[in-house]
């Protein structure tokens, strides 16, 4: 399949090891990807992905954004003041020069493992004021498709990710939606952008009404493969949605999650990078009936069949690259060294010490040892 040249920024890819720079940039290079914005998690093996974020970022500055995790550290150490904890790291990635924060607190799977109190806690109000104060945007993933809840419709492929959800030990996907729309109540100047379609793809008047009640959220576009096939039920339908609320739709791919999930030895690969890519932009480009040439993770096979809704190329700006530019900027924002070789030196201290009173902690810093030193020569 081939596509028009465009310019695109994909506003969410996963970026689990600085060894695969290589490989991402190539890929992105061939599929004409103008910028890109990696998003941080939270992780078990290094504690943290920023160092390998803002390393790329420093030797790609005007092509590569930030959206930094979070330090969950506070949510074992000093539970209750969590928030104002979170609220200080806003500063910190910050001042390191970070474009926007990026949340997947909000995964199910992610909530059963951290202690996490309920986003409309208290507790949390210092650090939802910070992030409305400072207008700083956040991609958040909250909750996972709805039949993830469902013995009866959850998929095999979400049973062996570990992703079913209906067994009464995870939040229940309602009560999660309640909590998070209580913040966005309580918060209105919040910026965000709810990953993954804000798992609403096959209750789009639900998301419709959500929409028209907070003028700064947002969504983007990044599989969960049950978007395309959710989209491709009502074709009409979603193209009115999409014609309807293009100023609030951004372009990603989640480019990097396999490796990140599944398979860190295989890097970021080109094959599954294109399947992304092709789903995507084959949904909003093509007029009618689709199938993928690439194979990608958890898409189905080649038997899949999307259907694609044919935007016009005004609208198309907007969602590859206007929208996103508008709520994080025409250029991503400069890193600050300094700040950057600091927080690689808490990290460092951090890791060790956790190594040493868990056994179970792997205590690699090689990560934030290495962009330090980049950042120090």
């Amino acid at each position: 399949m081939t596509f028009s040249d465009r310019k695109i920024i994909d506003g969410h890819i996963h970026y689990a090891h600085t060894a695969y720079e290589a490989d991402l940039m190539s890929i992105l290079a061939s599929a004409g990807i103008d910028k890109l914005a990696v998003v941080c998690t939270p992780d078990q093996q290094r504690l943290s992905l920023v160092p390998d974020a803002l390393h790329l970022k420093g030797k790609h500055p005007q092509k590569v954004y930030v959206f930094g995790g979070l330090d969950i550290s506070p949510l074992f150490i000093t539970p209750k003041e969590s928030g104002e904890a979170f609220a200080h790291y806003v500063d910190v990635l910050r001042g390191m020069g970070v474009d926007g924060v990026k949340m997947i607190e909000g995964k199910a799977e992610m909530r059963k493992r951290l202690p996490i109190p309920n986003f409309d806690d208290p507790v949390y109000a210092p650090y939802w004021e910070k992030m409305a104060e400072t207008h700083i945007p956040l991609i958040f993933h909250v909750n996972d498709p709805e039949e993830f809840w469902d013995a009866e419709t959850v998929p095999d492929w979400a049973r062996e990710m570990g992703w079913f959800y209906g067994d009464g030990s995870y939040i229940d996907n309602e009560d999660q939606y309640r909590q998070v729309l209580n913040v966005l109540d309580r918060y209105p100047g919040l910026t965000v952008i709810f990953a993954h379609f804000f798992f609403l793809s096959a209750q789009l008047d639900r998301l419709a009404g959500y929409l028209d009640r907070y003028p700064n959220m947002h969504v983007d576009l990044t599989p969960g493969i049950e978007m395309y096939c959710n989209f491709s039920k009502d074709v009409d339908l979603a193209r009115e949605f999409f014609m309807e609320y293009q100023d609030r739709i951004i372009y990603g791919t989640d480019i990097g999650a396999r490796a990140l999930l599944r398979d860190r030895e295989a890097g970021i690969e080109e094959e599954e990078s294109l399947a992304r890519i092709e789903v995507v932009r084959g949904f909003l480009e093509n007029d009618g009936p689709f199938t993928l040439t690439h194979s990608g993770f958890l898409f189905g096979g080649p038997e899949a069949v999307f259907h694609g809704i044919d935007l016009p190329d005004d609208v198309l700006n907007k969602i590859y690259h206007q929208n996103f530019t508008r709520l994080v900027g025409a250029t991503p924002k400069p890193l600050s060294p300094a700040a950057i070789i600091e927080e690689c030196q808490r990290l460092e201290i951090m890791i060790h010490t956790m190594a040493a009173t868990r056994p179970d902690m792997p205590g690699d810093t090689s990560s934030a040892t290495m962009v330090r030193d980049y950042f120090t020569i």
